[in-house]
């Protein structure tokens, strides 16, 4: 038997992987693609990620550097100079992470986890404690009775594309290409990379919308020629449970996203790590796997409560932001706020007094 047996292999699961295993847990993670594999996401390495990252001495690949970042919205353009955002590709990232935490690895495509069990389509696994970190449609989550996935109530959908193109050290957020197109609240955005770029587009809050066409002529508009277009849905900050049982949920399994940027790697990180320290806790000091959800629950606050918050920016969002007046209004002092948040020198607390001052 395992002491933790983790479903899926993106960067919550495999920090998770790599904590447990310098914490001396015998680990299990299961996957049902084998890494490198791709996954649509922007990849943008904020500055509080790669902090974070070097913090807990994990190394990454990096392919691109933005030094600014261009705010597109309501026919106004917004330029931050400040730390870098550091471009990554999914497929690379994942591998690495998985790579050092030097878990035993398994291919199978998970259907359910009963009590220490996880039932896999080609095996069943034996573990003390099992960490679900399988995505924004969690197999787990479902299977333990947590509803963290309600399609367009609690989700966006996203695309993507690693384009071929000019190279920069700009990131792109466009907000007004989306609303222009769709008549919803959305961004596209252009993350620099070594040989091009990846564009991509994303809406929530409504119907979903097949954006291939729009990321496609989004690329080409800007010079460069994209490749496969690829789409998956986003969690927009639902947190509806973070476990039960001996079962936790890390990352966007838990729902801990951020719903106005879509950033999740940061929560992906810090949550999957913080389950790992929950587990060693609870099986080494302890002795008992059901200490490790509520020791989880109070390391995962911090990250809970913001995503709640940013929750609650992103109705303001779907409210005024196809109002260019109102963003004409708000955006220069909204810009400048968030770049406070995303370089990590505050917490969306900041954000939220003078939306509650309105």
């Amino acid at each position: 038997m395992f002491d933790v047996i983790i479903v899926g292999a993106g960067p919550a699961g495999s920090t998770a992987a790599l904590i447990a295993g310098r914490l001396g847990l015998k680990t299990l993670i299961i996957d049902r693609l084998s890494p490198p594999r791709e996954k649509p996401c922007g990849g943008g390495l904020t500055p509080r990620s790669w902090k974070l990252l070097n913090a807990l001495g994990v190394e990454y690949p990096v392919h691109g550097i933005c030094k600014e970042v261009e705010t597109r919205a309501a026919g106004y353009s917004y330029v931050l100079k400040k730390e870098p955002i550091y471009v990554t590709r999914r497929p690379d990232f994942d591998y690495s992470l998985l790579k050092q935490s030097g878990a035993e690895f398994v291919k199978d495509q998970v259907i359910s986890v009963r009590q220490n069990e996880v039932v896999g389509r080609a095996g069943v696994y034996q573990g003390r404690i099992i960490i679900g970190a399988d995505g924004a449609t969690s197999t787990v989550a479902r299977s333990i009775g947590i509803a963290n996935y309600r399609r367009e109530k609690t989700h966006a959908i996203a695309y993507m594309t690693i384009a071929k193109g000019p190279t920069s050290e700009t990131c792109v957020v466009d907000f007004d290409a989306v609303i222009d197109a769709t008549g919803n609240v959305g961004y596209a955005w252009i993350f620099p990379l070594a040989e091009g770029a990846n564009i991509g587009a994303g809406i929530g809050g409504g119907r979903w919308a097949d954006l291939r066409q729009l990321v496609e002529e989004y690329a080409a508009k800007h010079g460069y020629k994209p490749g496969k277009v690829m789409g998956h849905p986003l969690s927009l900050g639902y947190v509806a449970g973070l476990g039960r049982g001996n079962v936790l949920l890390a990352g966007e399994a838990a729902g801990l996203v951020d719903a106005t940027t879509g950033e999740g790697i940061y929560y992906a990180v810090a949550s999957g790590a913080a389950a790992a320290i929950a587990a060693y806790t609870a099986l080494r000091m302890w002795g008992r796997e059901k200490y490790a959800l509520p020791i989880y629950h109070e390391l995962v606050k911090p990250y809970v409560e913001e995503v709640k918050k940013t929750r609650t920016l992103y109705h303001l969002a779907k409210a005024i932001g196809t109002k260019k007046w109102a963003v004409k209004l708000l955006g220069r002092r909204l810009v400048r706020l968030y770049s406070a948040v995303y370089t990590g020198e505050a917490t969306y607390s900041l954000l939220l007094k003078p939306v509650q001052r309105l």
